[in-house]
Formats: C-alpha cells, sequence, structure tokens
C-alpha cells in the first residue's frame, strides 16, 4: 500500500472517530433535552406532588399504610398492610358555638293511638354546620371638644383617639387583617378582594388602596417586630433554610422579566420562628447577611450561594435527602428515560426511602434515642449508598442525561447529607422549610407579582407574620387582628414588645 493511500485511510478513520463521537454527544444532548421537556412538561400539566412510584410509597404518607417491595440485594424489612377507614362523618369540633334547636312533636301528635299521653325517654341528636356571613360596619369615632365656660380664652381640648393602626386611614386592625390573610394565605389577589366588596357590601375599594395599606401595615408596625424576631431567630443553633423566585415589576436598573428572590429562614430549635426576606438577587452576599452571627447548623438544599455561610466559623452545613431523591424518582416518573437509567434511579429511590423508614419509626423518639437508631440503623445504609455510587458513578457518565446529573448531585452532596446522622436533634431533609415557602409558589399562580420593592418587601413581613402564627399553632387572623391592635399601644407607650411574640400570648 502506497504511502499516500495509507494516509489517506488514517485521515478517513479520524474523521469517521470525530463523526462517532459527535453522534454521540447530539444523542446525548437530544436525550437530555427530551427528558428536559419532559420534566418541565410534567410539572405544567400534572400534579405536583412528592407521592410515589408504583413500586415505592411516599416519602411523606404514612410508610405503615404501605407495602414496600424486597429487592434481593437489599434487606427491606416488610411492612404490614394496614387499610386506613374510609367515609364516616366527623364531630363537630367544641371549639366552634353550638347552637340547640329543638324539633319537637305537636301537642296533638303527643297522644298515642290507644288515648294515653307519650312521655319524652330520649333526645336524638344530629349536626350540620352552618355560617354567619362577613358583615361590613363602619366605626364612628366620636371626639369631644372642650373650652373653658368662662371664656379665658385658654385653647380647646379634643378627646384623643386610641392609638390607631393606620392613622388618618379607614381601616381598622380586623379589616387589614383580613385583607392580609385573604392575599397571603387564601391567595385571593387585592383586586378581587375589591371586587368583591363592592359587590356585596356596596363600598367601593380598589386594589391600589389595599396595597398601600398592606405597604404601609409594614412598615410602620411590622418591620421593627420581625427585627425583633431577626434577632432571635440567629441565636438558633439550627435553622433551615430555601429561596423562591419572585416576579417585582418596578426594580431599579432591572427588568420587568427578571427574577427576584424571597428568601426563607426556619427555627428547627428554641422558639419556632419563620422569618421570609425579599431581594433582587440570589448571591451569596444575601445569604451572608441573613446569616451574619449565626452559629449552628445549616440545612438546605444544594445551592451554592449558601457555601459563604457555610465556610464561617461554627457553621456547619446539612443536605437534604429529599432534594436527592427528588430528582431520581423524577427519572423514574419520565416518560423518555431509558431503562438502564430509570434502572440506576429505582435503586436509589429504594435506598432513600430506608432510610426514610427508619426516620418514621422514630418520629417520636427524643434525641439521643434518635442518634443511637441512626447510628445502627442508617448509618450501615447510608454507608451502602456512597459504595453503590463510588462503584457506579463512571458507568453512569456515558449514560449522561438526567441520571449524570442526579448521581453528580448524589456526590458532590453526600458529605453534607450524611452530617445528619451525628446529632439526633437534626432532620433527614428540608422539608419543613419548603412547607412554610409552598404558600408563596400558590400565591404566585394568582396575584402573580410584585409591582414595587415596597410591595415585595411588604409581600416578605405579612407572609413572615402568618407563617410564624401557623407554626405556633395560632389562627392567622386571630392573631394578627391582636398583633395589629396592640402593637400600635405597646409602641405609642413604649412597652417591650415580647409579650406579644407568637409563643407568649393566649389567644381564646
Amino acid at each position: 500500500m502506497r504511502k499516500d493511500d495509507a494516509s489517506l485511510i488514517e485521515s478517513l478513520l479520524e474523521i469517521n472517530k470525530r463523526q462517532a463521537e459527535m453522534i454521540e454527544t447530539q444523542a446525548k444532548q437530544i436525550r437530555h433535552l427530551e427528558e428536559r421537556i419532559d420534566h418541565l412538561t410534567r410539572q405544567r400539566f400534572t400534579a405536583s406532588s412528592e407521592k410515589s412510584l408504583d413500586y415505592q410509597p411516599s416519602l411523606f404518607d404514612d410508610l405503615a399504610s404501605e407495602t414496600l417491595p424486597v429487592e434481593e440485594d437489599a434487606e427491606v424489612e416488610q411492612v404490614a398492610t394496614i387499610r386506613k377507614k374510609r367515609g364516616g362523618r366527623t364531630t363537630p369540633p367544641d371549639s366552634l358555638p353550638h347552637v340547640r334547636v329543638e324539633h319537637d312533636l305537636k301537642e296533638d301528635e303527643k297522644v298515642c293511638s290507644c288515648g294515653c299521653e307519650m312521655r319524652r325517654i330520649k333526645e336524638e341528636v344530629s349536626h350540620q354546620y352552618d355560617i354567619i356571613p362577613a358583615s361590613f360596619r363602619v366605626i364612628r369615632n366620636v371626639r369631644f371638644v372642650y373650652v373653658c365656660s368662662c371664656g379665658c380664652g385658654a385653647k380647646p381640648k379634643t378627646s384623643p383617639l386610641s392609638p390607631q393602626v393606620l392613622p388618618r386611614h379607614q381601616v381598622t386592625p380586623a379589616f387589614l387583617a383580613t385583607i392580609a390573610v385573604q392575599k397571603f394565605e387564601d391567595a385571593l389577589p387585592l383586586e378581587r378582594q375589591a371586587r368583591i366588596y363592592k359587590k356585596r357590601f356596596g363600598v367601593a375599594f380598589t386594589s391600589s388602596t389595599f396595597a398601600n395599606w398592606l405597604i404601609k401595615g409594614s412598615l410602620l408596625h411590622l418591620r421593627p417586630f420581625i427585627e425583633r424576631l431577626d434577632m432571635l431567630l440567629r441565636q438558633s443553633t439550627y435553622i433551615q433554610a430555601d429561596e423562591t423566585t419572585l416576579q417585582v415589576l418596578r426594580e431599579p436598573g432591572r427588568k420587568a422579566s427578571q427574577k427576584s428572590y424571597i428568601w426563607l429562614r426556619v427555627s428547627q430549635e428554641g422558639y419556632p420562628i419563620v422569618l421570609m426576606h425579599y431581594s433582587s438577587n440570589r448571591t451569596g452576599a444575601t445569604a451572608s447577611s441573613l446569616f451574619k452571627g449565626f452559629k449552628g447548623y445549616l440545612q438546605t438544599d444544594g445551592y451554592s450561594g449558601y457555601n459563604v455561610v457555610a465556610s464561617q466559623e461554627g457553621v456547619t452545613q446539612l443536605g437534604c435527602w429529599a432534594h436527592a431523591r427528588r430528582r431520581f424518582a423524577d427519572i423514574v416518573k419520565s416518560g423518555v428515560s431509558d431503562e438502564e437509567s430509570k434502572a440506576y434511579a429505582k435503586k436509589a429511590v429504594s435506598m432513600i426511602a430506608r432510610l426514610y423508614k427508619i426516620e418514621k419509626e422514630m418520629k417520636e423518639s427524643p434525641p439521643d434515642e434518635k442518634y443511637l437508631i441512626r447510628e445502627q440503623k442508617a448509618r450501615p445504609i447510608v454507608k451502602e449508598i456512597r459504595a453503590w455510587v463510588d462503584t457506579h458513578f463512571f458507568a453512569v457518565q456515558r449514560l449522561g442525561g438526567a441520571v449524570e446529573k442526579a448521581f453528580v448531585y448524589l456526590n458532590n452532596q453526600f458529605a453534607k447529607l450524611s452530617v445528619y446522622l451525628e446529632d439526633g436533634r437534626l432532620s433527614i431533609d428540608n422539608n419543613d422549610a419548603e412547607r412554610h415557602v409552598r404558600p408563596i409558589a400558590l400565591g404566585r399562580k394568582n396575584w402573580m407579582f410584585a409591582t414595587s420593592t415596597k410591595g415585595a418587601t411588604a409581600l416578605a413581613d405579612w407572609y413572615s407574620i402568618i407563617e410564624i402564627a401557623k407554626a405556633n399553632d395560632l389562627e392567622p387572623f386571630v392573631y394578627l387582628k391582636h398583633l395589629l391592635t396592640q402593637l400600635p399601644i405597646y409602641e405609642t407607650e413604649g412597652k417591650d414588645i415580647d409579650p406579644l411574640l407568637p409563643w407568649n400570648v393566649s389567644l381564646e
């Protein structure tokens, strides 16, 4: 063979090799895009939940009501199936007012067919729920003006108003609390609220008026209160954090389409505190400012913005097993992932489920006992997962796509995911924070955006108070009404506001 022919063949083989590599790369990219489209389609058009796959119970449902599968290479204890009783009427709670309505026979019907008078022997009681529709009223604040009876020329004296929630505005604490709860707890936009009040009560409000009241209420009263809560939160030794997007239409130097964020912090030790913070960015600088002075455990998802906090002296970062599991569960649900990827994903979900089964069984145990149980039962499973990731990590790289990303996330987060084993007070996941951030995601579908930065800050403040009320087992409207009534009085008199903190109040 001539030298030129050999050189030509070598060149063609090299071209063929490069084309094969390009085809393989493009195939991976196509599959990755198909998985991405499938994921986004399911997010948009299917129910959003952590509900389980056909072979695996939900991490958040009662594991005792399902049966876990047993794999040949995994020691999974079978759990007996217990069917929950369905149907039946619930007894109305005693906390509600009970009105007795008697339904008696007519006098002539109380005579037996034999002619004798019938006597009552018992009562049969049934219940119905009733509601008294909301009523609107106007408070007429009447003030009296006094002058000297002898006409000496002294200035008149006018009886003062009690401290008002919004001076010179036509709103009471109860009305402002109602507007806030309807928007931030019930996800009812201000525009819709205004239409309801006009249609049902004939009172012409505008959404701008309501928004102005909420912003001023936040600035005047909630901000100082939240600053006190923030100081107490930083004293906690265990905090969970999360963040979610928020669209703000008018931010200086930014387009309306750019994303802003609500940052969430939830104390897991000490006082139940939930605080939200609006920021135009998602940078580590914001995270650093929110956790300035904090020392203890910080539990987050894998977002790198928290790394600057984790680098602070005295801070230990935990990972979230629910986030790690979610990436694999999404592959199992996918309609486009290949069978090999799904096999890896099913194995990961099954092993993580064993960790959650342990957590479920010892849910009510004290921290010291939880630590010992985790050492005995959970740590060997964590080591098994670590060995499995090491064994298959490079094999998964050739598959690419979602399963590669899931493996990379699990591998990179593994040290943080293992931290929960070292202290029985720690949680296996970040779900408590996610539960408190969920109302924003629900509200976002209805009211969609904040108009201004002032509105976004107020939004974070009102959500904080509502979520902290719920965390302390207080009804949000009742607590907000109490807070908005008392805060102006406390502020006017210069009193310490600690008695108004949610764990210090008794609202009967």
